[in-house]
């Protein structure tokens, strides 16, 4: 599985990486409109989650959006991936640090450090996790941006 994950996060990063050469390299692709949008949409995404609102969650998945899990099957479509947060019945933290965010056009990815502890639907145990997303996000034809692939370790 490891290996798996691995191979998907070099795709993610090569598929960006084509899509986006542009011919200054240390300029970023995406206008500070974006960029702001973007830093709006993550702050609703945290939001949710430290309220575990998986509803309003999930519709910030494209329709046809995939997951990744460690160690897991990719979960594919919103209503799976709501289903799939809607195993975590309370969120006790939720530490997310936005390393980085690029892309060009209608396409851009997300590198975010975070820390998490919640309490899964059935247990008393919390679950403790902390790691590396890489999210790939599609801008909307309304200018929103959605996840459309999420892959964490």
């Amino acid at each position: 599985m490891l290996h798996r994950s691995i191979t998907l996060t070099i795709i993610f990063v090569m598929i960006i990486f084509i899509a986006c050469q542009r011919p200054n390299p240390d300029t970023n692709g995406l206008s500070d409109q974006d960029i702001a949008s973007i830093h709006s949409f993550f702050k609703s995404h945290d939001e949710n989650a430290l309220s575990a609102d998986w509803a309003a969650d999930a519709l910030l998945y494209t329709e046809d959006a995939i997951r990744f899990p460690p160690g897991g099957d990719p979960i594919q479509g919103r209503k799976a991936i709501q289903l799939g947060l809607e195993a975590i019945d309370t969120v006790l933290s939720f530490t997310p640090e936005i390393m980085e965010i690029d892309g060009c056009g209608d396409i851009a990815y997300a590198l975010v450090k975070y820390s998490f502890s919640a309490i899964l639907v059935g247990s008393t145990e919390p679950v403790i996790s902390s790691g590396i997303s890489l999210m790939i996000l599609r801008k909307q034809p309304n200018n929103s941006w959605k996840f459309f692939r999420v892959m964490w370790n």
